[in-house]
This record gives structure tokens, C-alpha cells and sequence, in this order.
């Protein structure tokens, strides 16, 4: 093994001003890439252009590690460890495509600026997720420069569909690894946030477990008739019902494992988000439709859920059904927090992060890459030292989503220290 000095800087990561302007630069630059993925189709010119200009701002990681591309612009960093022992990789995981942006007249900066004021990065995918794209890259720069060697491989793997599913890019990294029978001791993602409280306390919460995701189509049918003499049932009013009826149900609580301490987005929830029904003003349609996407709980499934529905809906005469696509995923299991990949990754938290800041465990309500990279890892863990206010997750997609300079520099650190932590 090579000496215990390849182990020193876990305390000592002292940047000037000039450094950590360079550092935050090169992480804005990512911002100007309008790499948007989308359901109808979306270009790969700006993965190849941010990929271009990554090469070239951080030449030491991409001369230094082996880089492989997955599904056309997905990115698969390796650092291979030096260690002869034979321990399994770890994987830290972000994703480069970004939400659109909406109409940019409603932003207060260029959406895909980049603009660096008031002590913040402006711009799409500031927090989801260029700052775990560009603050990985940024930690493995700075662990090279310092001479540190991992005890055993990394892998960088940044995905470029994640906010559509992941079916192309995170989806064919994992048949690599199945190929090739690599498996992870853990896999680190987003997903877990620094939390403001109602009581005015604050938490670092790190998801062990992720919710499951499936949307059902529910249908009602009815005469088709004239406006005017409207019968009691009629296929809007009844789905209506449902809709109405399905919201004001619940599931049972999960009975999650005691390490969880979070209650927070344990419940399965219910979303409509699509309605159709009728083609003209004055005619009572025959058939309406609503989709309702859903979110499982861990330690629940699709399957429950839909009978759940059923159970709702049936008695009101309306239908149910699963949407049986590749966005489907099952609520994933509660990874262990008696690994050495989680003590690392709970000591570089609290190294990190003010020391009135809380720690504790809890559950990701939406679906990240993490559920296909589930497959080829034995925990996953969600999180990124970004105190996301107020908004709560809500800023993750906003209008002007924007980043804390220093909360930035504090996903760099963190970074740093976790490697080193897991890999020494």
C-alpha cells in the first residue's frame, strides 16, 4: 500500500479567494449549457459541449481518469484504486440534464446565464444537479493536485436523462456494470438537502430510501348528450368524485426501520396531473380520463397502491388501471446505515456543516437515478450539503432556481472529505 500521507488534507482544504473564484467559475460555465432533456425528443449538442468544456477546465481529471461514454452522452468516470485488496467500488452519481426553463422573461437572470451575484449562482440546474456534476469533478481535481490516491475505485457516473427516467443514460451504465459484474458497495446521489424546520431548527437529512413511482389512468364513462338537460351521472362529474374521493384518502404509514427519523413525505401520495374529456362546450362527453401519478412509500408497492385506487374508485363506476411504461419504479429498499460508506459519509457531513446544524435519516419523495443504479450496488445514499431555504424542495424546479456561493463551495468540501473518508 503506498504511505499514509496519500491520506492527509481530510481537514486541510484551504482555499484562497483566488481558488474559490476559480472554482465557482468553472462551475457557472456548466450552468451556459442548455443541456435540457425532454419526453418528445431533445438535442445532444449541449451534453457534447459541456462535456468539451468540462475536459477542458478540469484537464486532470479527464487525463488522469479513465472516461467511458454510456448511451450516447452519459459519462463514466473511473479511478481506480490502489489498494491490492480486493474492495468493492464506490460510486458518486450526478445528472447533467436540467428541467426547461420556462419562459426566460419570468427570470430575474438568463436562465442559462450562469450569472454569478449577489453571493449566488443564477440558473437552471444550479441545485439539480450541475452542483454534484461540477463539484465531483471539482473534489477529484483537488484530491489529484493534493496527490491522493483512492485505497479503491471510484466511479463518476453523470447521467443525461434523469429528469425524464434515466432510460437511456443511468439505464445503460448499469448494464455495463452487470456486464462486467462490477457491483458498489454504496452508491452517494442526490436527494437528501439541508432542512429548515417549522421550529427553527435545521437538519442535514441523508435519504436511505427513495419512493417508489407509477402513475394510474382513471376513467369514467357516461351518455353523451346536450348540455342543456344534463342527467344526474355524467362522465365528468363522476370522475370528478373519484378525483375528490381519492385525495381525501390515505394509505397506511409504512412501518419504517427506527434509523429513520424524518417523518417527512413517508405517506404515499396522489397527484392528478392530466385531465381529458369532451370536444365541444355544449356536449356532455361520453368518456373522461385524469391521470394521477403516484409516489409509494418505502416498505409499500405499485401493486398496493393500484388496489388501493380500486378500492377508492370502483364503488364510484369508474376504472383504474396501471400506466405500464419504463418510468415505472418500485419504492426502493432502506439501505443500511452500519457500513463504512455511511460513517464516511456521516462524518463528512458533520465536518462540513455548522455545528448547529442536526443530523438524521429520512425518506427522497421523487425518483432519482439512483432507482436504476440500485441494481448494481449493495446501498445508495442520497445527498448534497445545499440548504434549500423556505422553498423546501420546491426550488429544486423553480423560476430563478439559484445556488449560495458558499453552499457551493460547501458541496466541493464535502466532496473531498467523502472520498478521501470512503476510500482510505
Amino acid at each position: 500500500m503506498l504511505p499514509t500521507e496519500h491520506d492527509i488534507f481530510l481537514d486541510e482544504l484551504k482555499l484562497s479567494r483566488e481558488d474559490e473564484s476559480g472554482i465557482v467559475s468553472r462551475f457557472a460555465g456548466t450552468i451556459r449549457f442548455p443541456t435540457v432533456s425532454a419526453p418528445e425528443g431533445f438535442s445532444l449538442e449541449p451534453f457534447h459541449e459541456m462535456r468539451q468544456y468540462s475536459k477542458a477546465v478540469w484537464r486532470n481529471v479527464f487525463s488522469s481518469l479513465d472516461m467511458e461514454l454510456h448511451g450516447e452522452a452519459s459519462i463514466l468516470l473511473k479511478w481506480p484504486g490502489y489498494s491490492s485488496t480486493p474492495l468493492d467500488p464506490v460510486m458518486l452519481a450526478a445528472h447533467q440534464d436540467v428541467v426547461p426553463a420556462g419562459d426566460p422573461d419570468h427570470w430575474s437572470h438568463d436562465p442559462f446565464g450562469g450569472d454569478i451575484s449577489n453571493n449566488r449562482v443564477w440558473g437552471r440546474g444550479t441545485i439539480d444537479y450541475k452542483c454534484g456534476f461540477a463539484g465531483m469533478i471539482e473534489a477529484v481535481s483537488l484530491l489529484l493536485a493534493a496527490g491522493f490516491k483512492p485505497g479503491r475505485t471510484v466511479y463518476l457516473s453523470f447521467g443525461h436523462d434523469e429528469e425524464i427516467g434515466g432510460l437511456l443514460g443511468a439505464k445503460a451504465i448499469v448494464e455495463s456494470f452487470r456486464n462486467r459484474q462490477i457491483v458498489c458497495s454504496s452508491v452517494l446521489d442526490e436527494g437528501g438537502y439541508i432542512y429548515s424546520e417549522p421550529d427553527g431548527t435545521v437538519a442535514a437529512e441523508v435519504a436511505i430510501a427513495e419512493k417508489g413511482y407509477a402513475s394510474f389512468k382513471l376513467s369514467a364513462e357516461a351518455v353523451q348528450g346536450h348540455s342543456s338537460v344534463p342527467p344526474e351521472r355524467t362522465a365528468i362529474g363522476v370522475l370528478a368524485g373519484a378525483i375528490v374521493a381519492l385525495s381525501e384518502s390515505s394509505m397506511p404509514l409504512p412501518e419504517v426501520p427506527d434509523v429513520i427519523k424524518s417523518a417527512n413525505w413517508l405517506q404515499t401520495t396522489f397527484a392528478p396531473t392530466m385531465l381529458s374529456g369532451g370536444c365541444k362546450e355544449n356536449i356532455l362527453p361520453a368518456a373522461a380520463e385524469v391521470i394521477i401519478n403516484t409516489r409509494p412509500s418505502p416498505c409499500s408497492s405499485v401493486a398496493a397502491v393500484l388496489e388501493h385506487i380500486l378500492t377508492v374508485v370502483e364503488p364510484l363506476g369508474v376504472k383504474a388501471e396501471l400506466i405500464d411504461n419504463g418510468s415505472v419504479s418500485e419504492p426502493s429498499v432502506v439501505s443500511s446505515t452500519d457500513t463504512k460508506d455511511f460513517k464516511a459519509l456521516k462524518e463528512s457531513i458533520l465536518n462540513t456543516v455548522s455545528a448547529d446544524t442536526g443530523f438524521r435519516c429520512g425518506v427522497f419523495p421523487a425518483a432519482t437515478d439512483s432507482r436504476r443504479y440500485s441494481r448494481v450496488t449493495k446501498n445508495t445514499y442520497r445527498f448534497m450539503p445545499v440548504h434549500l431555504g423556505q422553498k423546501g424542495i420546491g426550488a429544486l424546479h423553480s423560476v430563478d432556481e439559484n445556488i449560495l456561493i458558499t453552499d457551493y463551495l460547501r458541496c466541493v468540501r464535502f466532496y473531498v472529505q467523502y472520498i478521501q473518508r470512503a476510500c482510505r
